[in-house]
């Protein structure tokens, strides 16, 4: 019975490793509580600029469009200067 744990060295060994548990545990609602915390404050921000937060995806989308619509307007505005510039 040398290479074996006795019944009370087992018990010892599960009690730690359902106190690793509990603090595992522990910790990680402590970081699930943090991040919520933080999503709402998220959430908060995004309806101060006027979108709801489950629209965030199609504001982003229709700001990038008017974003490159603007550069190519811009581009389109310049290319007159550009050419005068290189017959000059």
């Amino acid at each position: 019975m040398s290479g074996q744990l006795s019944n009370e060295q087992k018990i010892v060994q599960l009690k730690r490793r359902v106190e690793e548990a509990k603090a595992a545990r522990a910790a990680a609602l402590a970081r699930k509580e943090m991040a919520e915390r933080r999503l709402a404050e998220i959430e908060a921000q995004v309806r101060a600029m006027g979108v709801e937060p489950e629209d965030i995806e199609a504001e982003i989308s229709r700001l990038e469009r008017e974003i490159e619509e603007k550069v190519r307007r811009a581009e389109e505005l310049l290319r007159p200067f550009e050419e005068l510039a290189r017959n000059a």
